[in-house]
Formats: structure tokens, sequence, C-alpha cells
């Protein structure tokens, strides 16, 4: 049955502001390249100003009675910083969450070596070099650079008016993907394009995100979620979409109906909404089609447990030669914490025998996903995290 929620379809079940997230993204990406003026400031003497900046505040805040303190980490805005939290208190560091008006924010306050330390969500030692960081997140500016570096990206090309429309169809091999150059939780992202029409529909859509969208050659396999902490790889998440096998018999509805029915009950049910109509049409598929005996399709572009698909923990899986690769990839940016996300057919085969490729950095990743994985053994990246300080 259709589902005719109201909410953007696009977002998923991450919904944003369209108007707020285009200005804000497109300002960010024009004056990008005024953030390499920060590469010749020392980070720890940048993040020391700020600290001298916003104490006071702070301050002003709390006496007029706007700022107070949780210390309960159950109400943690985000479960990446509750995992966090937990691991402090494991390791009997004190931890507070900011509250502007009595209501919590991802802001976030640790004593450490008797000191206040004040962070988003994730905190990282000020003497280590995070200069990467003021653009990493930049699907355009992080390929560009892993080009030039040998890492393994997909073709791909920036895309800003649809006068570009014939040269990219034309340059670049089918199925293509469109999503914003800027922008996480693969919000506003078409995949399977491979059709001119469709390419049209896929910019106007991620058009609505950002001024700015990036078109690349589709890679085929899940999507992975590697996270780099202090020169090593800490975890390897698999991100399955929601997926059905054909029997031969039964139509694509039915098996839909099957697979909720039959779900672990950590796993949100598959709705059928009108993105499932669109991304099955571009696979000349649609709700009656009968699959083939042991046919296997996706039903969205979405991954994970939120959208009826998987989630595995599979680091101590992974092909050695594909960690040094993601491990590479890291030392590169010379940061002490990043999220990558890849997609290839068999991350537990050597790189070299598939085609595969990092999709995007994630300057504030949700490790909390390695530490609830549906299947595989739980990794404690929290604690990799805290141990950057060395206390």
């Amino acid at each position: 049955m259709l589902n005719k929620k109201s909410k953007c379809l696009y977002c998923g079940n991450a919904p944003t502001n369209h108007f707020v997230s285009f200005c804000m993204q497109t300002i960010m990406v024009s004056l990008a390249p005024l953030s390499k003026i920060g590469n010749y400031f020392d980070t720890s003497f940048s993040r020391e100003a700020m600290r001298i900046i916003f104490i006071p505040y702070l301050t002003t805040f709390k006496l007029l009675g706007l700022l107070s303190y949780n210390r309960n980490p159950e109400r943690a805005t985000t479960e990446r910083s509750k995992v966090i939290w937990l691991e402090a208190q494991k390791r009997g560091i004190e931890m507070e969450q900011l509250m502007i008006l009595k209501k919590p924010i991802d802001q976030y306050r640790a004593k450490i070596k008797g000191k206040w330390r004040y962070f988003e969500s994730i905190p990282i030692p000020p003497n280590l070099n995070d200069k990467s960081y003021s653009w990493m997140d930049d699907k355009w500016k992080l390929k560009k650079f892993f080009e030039k570096r040998g890492i393994p990206v997909p073709r791909g090309e920036r895309m800003v008016s649809l006068i570009q429309l014939d040269y990219i169809f034309g340059k670049l091999d089918k199925p293509l993907i469109t999503k914003p150059e800027l922008g996480s939780r693969g919000r506003h992202t078409t995949t399977h394009i491979y059709t001119k029409e469709d390419l049209v529909h896929g910019y106007k859509v991620a058009k609505k995100l950002c001024h700015f969208l990036i078109v690349e050659e589709m890679l085929f396999g899940s999507v992975y979620r590697a996270t780099y902490v202090g020169g090593k790889i800490a975890g390897v998440l698999r991100g399955d979409p929601p997926r059905i096998t054909g029997d031969g018999k039964n139509n694509i509805e039915h098996l839909i109906e099957e697979k909720n029915k039959n779900k672990h009950e950590g796993v949100k049910d598959v709705i059928v909404d009108k993105k499932t109509i669109e991304f099955l049409d571009r696979q000349n598929f649609h709700l009656q089609t009968i699959l083939p005996q042991g046919k296997t399709i996706d039903l969205s572009e979405k991954i994970g447990v939120s959208y009826g698909g998987n989630a595995v923990e599979m680091i101590e899986k992974i092909s050695p030669d594909i960690l040094e690769e993601l491990k590479k990839a890291g030392d590169v940016l010379n940061t002490p914490l990043v999220g990558f996300d890849f997609i290839i057919p068999d991350p537990t085969k050597k790189a070299s025998d598939q085609k595969w490729g990092i999709i995007e950095a994630n300057s504030l990743p949700f490790i909390n996903l390695h530490h609830f994985p549906l299947e595989g053994k739980p990794q404690n990246v929290a604690g990799k995290i805290w141990d950057l300080w060395e206390i």
C-alpha cells in the first residue's frame, strides 16, 4: 500500500529546512576559497582564541539565567554524544551538557586534567591538527584532493546548471548518481540514473538543498562507514538498503509485505511511498513486477535499519589492503578523526580486484553506529577517542 505522508521524501528520516539548507550550504561552498587563509594559522592557536571569546559569553549567559547544565547522559541530544558520555563516566571523567533556556543542545564540556574543555558532540584534543575539518565535508573538494593522491573515488563532475547536462551525461558511464555538494545522511540523493530525463530529475532534487551538486558514476555494493581515529581504522560498518529477493511467484509489493512481517525487531518497516515508486521505475520495475527466482533488488537509496535495511560491523573481516587504503585516506587528511563512506562489492576480497571508492568524509561521524550494530562485534570507538587525550 502506498504511503502518502507529507514530509519530504528525499530527506527521509532526517528532515531539514530546504531554504535554510540551500542558503547555508551554497554560502559555505562559495566561501570555501577563503578557508585557505586559515591554513596559515596554527589550529591550536585558533582554538584557544575561540575559547577566549566563547567562555565570557557562557559566563554572561549563566549570570542571566539563560545557561544551565545537564548531568544525565540519557538526555544527550544525539546517540553519538551519548556513547562519548557513557565512556567518559566509565573513565571517571566529569562531563556535562549545555542547556540554553533549559533546552539541551549538542554542546558539552568535560573536566580533563582539572580544566573544563568545551566541544560539539565529540572531544578532540586541542593539540591535534584539524585544518582539514574546514573543508572535508565538501564532496567535490574531497574528490579532487583524493584523486591527486591516488585514493580511490568514483568518476564525477560538479554541476551547477542544466547547460552542463549533455556534456556530463555523455562523459560519464551510466548509471549515475546525483547529490548535493554539502550535506549528509543521504538527503536528496538520487541513484540508478540511466536517462537524461532522470538526470534532470536528480538535478532538481539535489538543487533544493544546494546550488552546487555532484554527478558521479554509480558504484555497486553496500555502503560502508569506516571511522578513522588517531591513525587507525577503529570500525567498519556495512549499511544495507532494504532489499528483497524474488521467488518467481510473488510481486514486489507482496515481497515487501512479507519482509516487513519477518524483519528483525530492531529494523523499521519498509515504507512504500512516491520515492519508492520512482526508485523502482528507474530500474524498470513496479510494485506488480514478479521478480525471477533469486533476483535481488534494492528498494531505496537510503541505508540502515531506520529504512528497513541492515547494519553489520565488519572490521574483523575486511581485507588488509582495503584497511590500508582507508588508513592512507585518513593519513593524507592529517586529522585525528574522520568517518569515510565507501562503496565496494565485497570488502573481504582484495581491493585491486574490484571497482570501489570513497564517496564522502564526515568530520563529525556517527560513531554510535559501531557501538550498536545489528550484527557483528561492537567496536568501542568512543573509547579510542578518549584515548587521544592520554589521560
